[in-house]
This record gives C-alpha cells, structure tokens and sequence, in this order.
C-alpha cells in the first residue's frame, strides 16, 4: 500500500509541475518505455487525449502505421529468453565447478589452505573486472560472456559449500562409521544427506552472483544475441532514462521472482527434510 501511495504522489508532482521525462520520468513514462518494449503503444505519460492511455492514432505518422508487432517476438521477451538460456549454461557450469572445488577443499586441509584465501579474495572482485580479460581470451561473443558469468559465481559457490560442509557435525560421521558406512557409503548415506542444506544455500547465493555477472557482461558486451543488458545500453546509448529504470526493474523482479519461488522454496524444502525448519 506503501509504494502504490509513493508511485501515486510521484505522478502527481510529474502532473501538476511537468518536468522533462529525459531528466526525470514519471511512473506513467516508465510504464510507457516497458509497453513499448513489448510492442505495446501506450502514451500515458501524455496529457489525457482520446484513447488514453493508448497512443493516439493521429500522431502517428504514416511510414510508422502498419500492421500490429506480436508481443511474443518483442525484445523484451527475446531479451529475457536470450538473458535465461545463458544464465542456465553459465549457472550450470558454475555449479559444477563451484560444487566440485567446494567439496574438494572440505575434504582435503592442505587444498583449502591454497585455495581458499584465493577464492576468497576473487569473490570479492567486481564481475565486470572479468570483462576486459574474457575479450582478450574468447573475444566478443558468448563464450566471453559465459567466461564472465562462471568466473563471477563458481566462487561464492564453492566458499558457500565448502563453509556448511564444515559445518556438519563431526559426530555424523562418527556415527556413520559405527553403523559400518565406509568408503563411498559414508558418503553415499551420511556425509552428502548432511550436505544437502550447505548445498541448496550455496545455490542460492550463487545465483545472486550469476546473476549480476551476467547483466554485467550484457551492458559491456555487445554481442550478436541481444539480452537484457543490451536493452539496458540501449537505453543509455539513446538517453531514454524511462527504458533504463524499466529494463533495471525488469532485472530486480526476475532477480525476486527466482530467488523467492525457486532457491528460497529449494532451501526450505531442504531444511524441513532434515528438520532444521
């Protein structure tokens, strides 16, 4: 209710005191920017007129008029395909990666000790600092973005999974042991169950990073397929500030939306597993 008050009280002061939308745009332009990127005319960042909020017919000029564009194949609905299935690859590398070092730094003193002062380090670093080093390597095209998105996350995962595997309790194994699980079946049966928890929470600040690296990449790499960061350029190449808090808004409600209905859920589908909920 808060924000609908806010947004309103917004659009208001843009009514009655009618600044420029290219300095600062109103609600109403932002929902005009994220329309037209859909293919959807709208115009309700315009005085009222007939039709409002649709455009009005009359100001279109001729060239422009012509058979209604689908919203399917709108860029942004392409932008966030292409943005989805590179998040896909590059999380999925990432998780093989990340889980596989995560793990292998737990089980072996001598390697965490290497590694993880290291990786430590690196995931502090910017993602986008990751840019200039994948044009030298791959060039400008998808593997360098793909280089930039694991690069900025398989490190958060494997310091994640490597700091809850640590935290299992060494009374499991003891236990397991005494049960006659040894070998592959102590891991099979005790170490990797207790390491489920560590490894769902490792998913989900994996992605946060993925995430951001992957729009970092998009913004600064302007390669064949066009995915949501590039909409993002576009916006600033143009000055469209209205597309660029629309395309930045579109990235925090995917952002939410996977958070919160597919690793928030997986966590705690986890946790009541194992009864830690």
């Amino acid at each position: 209710m808060i924000w609908i008050v806010i947004l309103s009280a917004w659009e208001a002061a843009y009514r009655l005191v009618g600044w420029p939308a290219w300095q600062f745009p109103a609600p109403s332009h932002v929902i005009d920017a994220a329309a037209g990127m859909l293919n959807i005319p709208l115009a309700s960042g315009e005085r009222l007129h007939r039709g409002w909020p649709w455009v009005d017919q009359d100001d279109v000029p001729a060239p422009a008029k012509g058979p209604p564009k689908r919203v399917i194949t709108s860029p942004l609905i392409i932008a966030n395909l292409v943005s989805a299935a590179r998040l896909i690859v590059g999380f999925a590398l990432s998780i093989v990666l990340g889980g596989a070092l995560g793990l292998a730094m737990w089980r072996w003193v001598e390697l965490d000790r290497l590694l993880g002062p290291l990786f430590l380090g690196l995931q502090t670093l910017p993602s986008v600092c990751w840019v200039p080093l994948s044009i030298l390597i791959f060039g400008i095209n998808e593997r360098g973005v793909l280089f930039v998105l694991v690069m900025g996350s398989f490190f958060a995962i494997a310091i994640a999974l490597r700091d809850g595997l640590k935290a299992i309790p060494p009374l499991y194994q003891r236990a397991g042991l005494m049960l006659g699980a040894r070998g592959w079946r102590l891991y099979r049966y005790v170490l990797i169950p207790a390491s489920l928890p560590a490894f769902a929470a490792s998913l989900r600040q994996g992605f946060s990073f993925a995430w951001r690296s992957l729009l970092g990449a998009e913004l600064i790499l302007a390669v064949e397929h066009k995915g949501l960061g590039f909409l993002l350029a576009t916006g600033r190449d143009f000055a469209d500030v209205a597309q660029v808090v629309a395309v930045m808004i579109v990235m925090v409600m995917i952002g939410m939306m996977a958070d919160r209905w597919i690793f928030a859920k997986l966590q705690a589908a986890v946790h009541r597993r194992f009864g830690l909920a």
